[in-house]
């Protein structure tokens, strides 16, 4: 008996080992994520334990943070091996140990771009991700392989193991088991028990309306997140395919309804882009902190800049892009609706029917056509195009061959045979293009490099900044070839950015580049900034300090061209005079006059609210509206595109 207690020791050794690798390895991508693991040290968790139990104080406290949770889910993901012969367990536990911490590394890398999570609906766009390249391999650092070293140690130590020691030597069966059982009752109750208070204590709501991946980390730590992400999607999609309720779909209905009975303003802007073709283009990744901004007495975007005195610019513009990036921006601007919490509504639905910008200017009497100068498969737009409403899409395989700048040929070379495309177009025309050049990670070749920047930022701020460069250059070029082309001064022609750069994490040199205020707010207002230029013929350059998000450019445009009608649209019109709204993905909303930044919890109590005059912090209930705002309007959506409700809606007029 003494010998299989022995056993059973040196078993549970190599285990508990195990876990804590296991678990430093989370703690490790907190650091990276810059979220908390735990509020307490472990000796303050063990006297906090203490507390819970005897003196019935409130378990609270211990769930602020994912200690408990996180190494609950390690237990449960591994107690199983506590039922394996000691040779057995050990084989079993290294790659245990390799699978979590290759899951632990590809979140940490997809978190440092997306600031998300991959979940079971971003695995559904994987094609798009393999396309990413050298973008993703630049968001490597040698350092992550630490989470490997253990594996480099154990590895030869568990030969040498095995050849110092029998394969006669285990523990009963039977001790083995009960082992096993205890150790999963254990990480059972770790795990479900801080869960199982959250939900008590009003957090249900998290996991029925999941509107953040990192909202649900927060709660349930990584592991956990992905244990739950794969039970939601087969539930969704494979076992109880999701459906929206009768009641969400009436609160759907009235929500809009309510929306299109308020009288629209007439402003001196109504249909000044009647009857003209509207030319929109999207620039990756392109920023308003660096329009009319110099550098050692170089413009960063001249042309823009030239632009913006002669036309309608909004200087608080603000994309709400998630995990769907660039496709999330498109469809936002062309649908009014926000992108989902997770996964590309172009790859997940991308058969909805929506009162889309180009079917609307489509019934209207227009020929409609989307251009950009990459795989027609990527983000499934070859798909979702016709849907929505395009008459034809031309993709790489419709351009001629040229100079490859980052991912396509250049932005100028798109421009130019973009342009040669429209005048085969039927007027007036939709055309909807989008850019590609200056896609991270922005490297460029020496010979477009044309701005000195030895001494700006870091290498990633000088990159960007070279690629929006070249990028505006391309700008002019199109300017410039629309006029001699006698396109310009009978068409609409709008540049807006599509997301951020992906440097704009606090106190990055990207992003303390880009503040005016050196403060938390400062950072806020910058990070996720783009710029939106409208230039209608015939009317005069005008800058607007409204609050705004890409869901919001549909709107304006319809405006714009005087076409009045109810749809199903989330944005507003940033020409009527009203006090200004956007709603972020993540939850935060911004107006004129208050910025509240949602927790990760979704908790108004936990979110921060600025007072944009004074800059100062206020009582977080001055922001109550605005948290309930964004509460309201991301659930409507997401309803509307999981639901297919436009559609139905649609069938029914």
């Amino acid at each position: 008996m003494k010998k299989q207690f022995k056993t059973l020791s040196i078993s549970l050794i190599i285990y508990g080992i195990f876990v804590v690798l296991v678990g430093w390895k989370l703690t490790w991508f907190s650091d990276q994520s810059d979220t908390l693991f735990s509020q307490f040290g472990i000796v303050d968790m063990f006297k906090h334990m203490y507390e819970f139990f005897i003196n019935n104080e409130s378990f609270s406290p211990l769930r602020k943070g994912v200690l408990l949770v996180s190494f609950g889910a390690v237990i449960l993901t591994s107690f199983w091996t506590l039922f394996l012969k000691v040779r057995k367990q050990i084989i079993a536990l290294l790659i245990l140990n390799f699978i979590l911490s290759f899951i632990i590394l590809a979140d940490t890398i997809y978190f440092r771009y997306f600031e998300d999570l991959i979940s079971s609906a971003v695995l559904l766009q994987i094609k798009q991700m393999s396309s990413l390249g050298s973008s993703v391999g630049d968001l490597f650092s040698w350092n992550d392989f630490i989470i490997f070293f253990d594996l480099i140690l154990l590895i030869p130590l568990t030969i040498l193991f095995f050849k110092k020691t029998s394969n006669k030597s285990n523990a009963n069966p039977a001790l083995r088991l009960a082992t096993g059982l205890l150790a999963g009752a254990a990480g059972a109750w770790l795990f479900f028990y801080p869960l199982h208070d959250f939900v008590q204590k009003g957090g249900a709501y998290l996991f029925d309306k999941t509107l953040s991946s990192m909202r649900v980390y927060e709660v349930t730590g990584l592991l956990g997140f992905h244990g739950f992400d794969t039970y939601k999607y087969l539930d969704e999609y494979v076992l109880n395919k999701k459906e929206v309720s009768a009641k969400d779909r009436k609160d759907a209905k009235a929500w809009f309804d309510e929306k299109n009975e308020i009288p629209s303003i007439k402003t001196p802007y109504f249909k000044k882009a009647e009857g003209k073709n509207l030319i929109m283009v999207q620039l990756e990744a392109y920023q308003s902190f660096i329009i009319d901004k110099s550098i050692n007495g170089q413009e960063i975007t001249p042309n823009l800049n030239k632009l913006k005195k002669e036309s309608l610019y909004f200087n608080d513009i603000h994309h709400q892009t998630a995990s769907g990036r660039t496709s999330d921006a498109e469809f936002a601007a062309n649908t009014s609706l926000y992108p989902l919490p997770t996964g590309s509504a172009y790859v997940r639905y991308p058969r909805n029917g929506y009162d889309s910008l180009p079917s609307i200017f489509k019934q209207n009497g227009y020929d409609t056509a989307a251009f950009h100068a990459y795989k027609p498969g990527f983000w499934n737009r070859y798909i979702v195009y016709p849907n929505l409403g395009f008459n034809e899409f031309h993709s790489i395989e419709d351009y001629k061959e040229g100079e490859q700048v980052g991912w396509a040929i250049g932005d100028e070379d798109f421009f130019l045979q973009s342009t040669d495309k429209l005048k085969s177009m039927k007027e007036p025309f939709y055309s909807f293009m989008i850019a590609l050049t200056s896609h991270y990670p922005y490297t460029m070749p020496a010979k477009y490099q044309n701005l000195k920047l030895d001494d700006v930022g870091d290498a990633n701020l000088r990159n960007y900044l070279q690629s929006v460069h070249y990028v505006d250059k391309a700008v002019g070029t199109f300017i410039d070839k629309l006029k001699k082309e006698g396109l310009w001064e009978n068409s609409v022609v709008v540049f807006y950015g599509d997301h951020d750069t992906g440097y704009m994490q606090a106190n990055t040199k990207s992003s303390i580049f880009a503040r005016k205020d050196a403060d938390a707010l400062g950072e806020l207002e910058v990070k996720d900034g783009i710029p939106l230029f409208i230039h209608v013929p015939d009317v005069e350059g005008k800058e607007f300090d409204k609050a705004g998000g890409q869901v919001d450019i549909m709107p304006t445009l319809l405006h714009l061209f005087g076409i009045e009608k109810e749809y199903h649209h989330m944005g507003n019109n940033l020409l009527d005079g009203k006090k200004g709204t956007v709603v972020f993905r993540y939850g935060s909303v911004k107006t004129d006059d208050l910025y509240y930044k949602s927790s990760y919890d979704l908790n108004l109590q936990n979110g921060t609210c600025y007072d944009l005059s004074s800059r100062e912090t206020v009582s977080v209930e001055k922001c109550q509206p605005l948290y309930e705002t964004s509460v309201e309007e991301l659930s409507i959506s997401d309803d509307v595109i999981y639901g297919n409700l436009i559609e139905q809606w649609q069938k029914t007029k």
